[in-house]
């Protein structure tokens, strides 16, 4: 997103988008918003700019280097390992492992009720977020989606490696309508939303959330979303259970600049009651794993 949001500032008259984002949001996010923006727009104007990190990023970041990065074990062959945590590949996402992907902007209040009720995880990937889950979040069950063939065989690998009981891995892709899509694989960045240059593609069945706790009924108090730009449509799909149940979210919004400025304002028009945040945990990018806090007081 970087390039592409760094691009958009330059070329677009936003001052309408930050107005419309920054609505109700408490000061902590407005800040990373201003934050994210403007390191992004300095790196497209300035080809020698170099972030200025405040004393506390500087402190996150040796932290990682020393405590995080170091402490990553190679067990044996498709063993991997870090703080009782195991992959059968080497990826250990800050954002997940050290970061826990930051559940402490949800409430206590909150934080309770996610851990008496079932987790859905968009783009689960290879189970990485969703061990995590089990093991610090939720007392009930974790339905993991995720449709890329290869992603999903690693994570059946995960759940193994881990002694996983509580978690459905579930081969589809959630969108807003059932349908097939080729989806263009990449890594941790596989996506249904654009094509990368010289990516394989693979077919992939896409299913509605809606209709899935249809056939499923089950009680939500949580749903993780990171699809690589295809957030917008997953809440079309979506958008019944959420009206209902009211579950806790944590949306990816740092892919493109319509989910940026506008997934925030969409899910304000639905008037549920909805509280958010936007946080962005310490790494060494500018916006990488910027999310949107959804939580009803």
């Amino acid at each position: 997103m970087q390039d592409v949001l760094g691009k958009y500032l330059i070329e677009n008259n936003i001052h309408e988008k930050i107005l419309k984002l920054c609505e109700n949001l408490d000061n902590d996010s407005k800040a990373t918003i201003f934050k994210i923006l403007t390191r992004l727009k300095n790196f497209q104007t300035n080809p020698n700019y170099q972030i200025k990190y405040t004393k506390e990023e500087r402190q996150d970041l040796e932290r990682l280097k020393n405590e995080f990065f170091p402490n990553i074990l190679s067990i044996s062959k498709g063993i991997f390992g870090w703080n009782g945590y195991f992959l059968p590949i080497r990826q250990f996402e800050i954002s997940v492992f050290w970061h826990k992907h930051a559940m402490h902007n949800f409430s206590n209040k909150t934080l309770e009720n996610i851990r008496n009720k079932n987790i859905i995880d968009v783009g689960g990937f290879i189970g990485d977020s969703a061990i995590v889950f089990e093991k610090e979040f939720t007392n009930k069950k974790i339905y993991s989606f995720e449709a890329v063939s290869k992603n999903y065989d690693l994570m059946l690998k995960t759940l193994e490696l881990n002694n996983s009981k509580r978690i459905i891995p579930v081969k589809n892709a959630l969108g807003s309508k059932q349908e097939k899509l080729q989806i263009s694989i990449s890594g941790y960045s596989s996506s249904l939303k654009h094509s990368e240059k010289n990516s394989t593609h693979e077919e992939v069945e896409v299913i509605t959330l809606d209709s899935y706790i249809e056939k499923n009924p089950m009680e939500i108090g949580f749903i993780k979303i990171d699809i690589e730009g295809f957030e917008q449509e997953f809440l079309k799909g979506a958008i019944n259970t959420i009206k209902t149940q009211k579950p806790a979210m944590l949306i990816s919004i740092y892919h493109n600049p319509d989910d940026f400025f506008n997934i925030k304002p969409l899910i304000e028009s639905w008037n549920l009651g909805y509280k958010f945040k936007i946080y962005r945990p310490i790494d060494f990018y500018v916006s990488l794993e910027t999310a949107l806090y959804c939580e009803i007081d």
